[in-house]
């Protein structure tokens, strides 16, 4: 019986970003994107292909997203119910605890809809994380920065999250945090790093990689 588990989910994964200064990346350009900061393919894996470079980087101000599609967009967001919907979605641990299977109010879960906001721009938000322990107090969508482009030959996204909206992220005494992302398009696919459903890695931290910051 075939379960569709991804090989991947059976490792742990470690990633080494590094910090960031300027950002021309969040006009919607990914211009400013160095390759360091590109996140490995973890798809080969299991032998799929990606339709999208997703980017990470980092400042003691907070954490920067970029995510390059490529291919015609076939976006069907969601504005009102964003989780059910095409768009990014990110988890993230600000205290990378590996051996916990439920979150705690440390681990984050934010999504961007690369339009379907005003003036059909993008948007973003906080989602709250099932069977988690405790909640991070909830921000503002207004709080993240998102820049959005989109052609008939793919969508460029960039967004960046402040350190005051991520509950214990403190890159001085700790330098690394849990994370993980999935990407839907109806026409592209489905895109995500280290493990997918049917296994619980929308509310189970140990199924998330680190990320290392350098």
């Amino acid at each position: 019986m075939n379960l569709n588990i991804p090989v991947r989910s059976f490792f742990s994964f470690e990633q080494s970003t590094p910090s960031i200064t300027e950002i021309p990346f969040l006009h919607g350009t990914l211009g400013g994107w160095d390759k360091a900061n590109l996140l490995p393919d973890l798809m080969a894996l299991d032998g799929k292909d990606t339709f999208a470079d997703v980017y990470l980087g980092w400042n003691a101000g907070g954490v920067y997203l970029g995510v390059d599609a490529k291919g015609a967009p076939g976006l069907e967001v969601q504005p009102k119910r964003p989780l059910n919907g095409d768009g990014i979605q990110i988890w993230l641990d600000t205290r990378d605890v590996r051996d916990a299977h439920r979150a705690s109010r440390f681990c984050h879960h934010f999504y961007f809809l690369p339009t379907g906001g005003r003036s059909d721009g993008p948007v973003a938000g906080q989602a709250r994380i099932r069977r988690a322990r405790a909640q991070p107090k909830p921000c503002e969508p207004q709080s993240i920065t998102v820049a959005s482009r989109i052609s008939k030959k793919g969508f460029r996204f960039s967004a960046f999250l402040p350190a005051d909206i991520l509950t214990g992220f403190e890159p001085e005494d700790n330098n690394r945090f849990g994370f993980t992302y999935l990407i839907r398009d109806k026409r592209l696919g489905r895109q995500y790093w280290t493990a997918d459903e049917p296994l619980p890695v929308a509310y189970d931290p140990s199924l998330w990689g680190t990320v290392v910051l350098s």
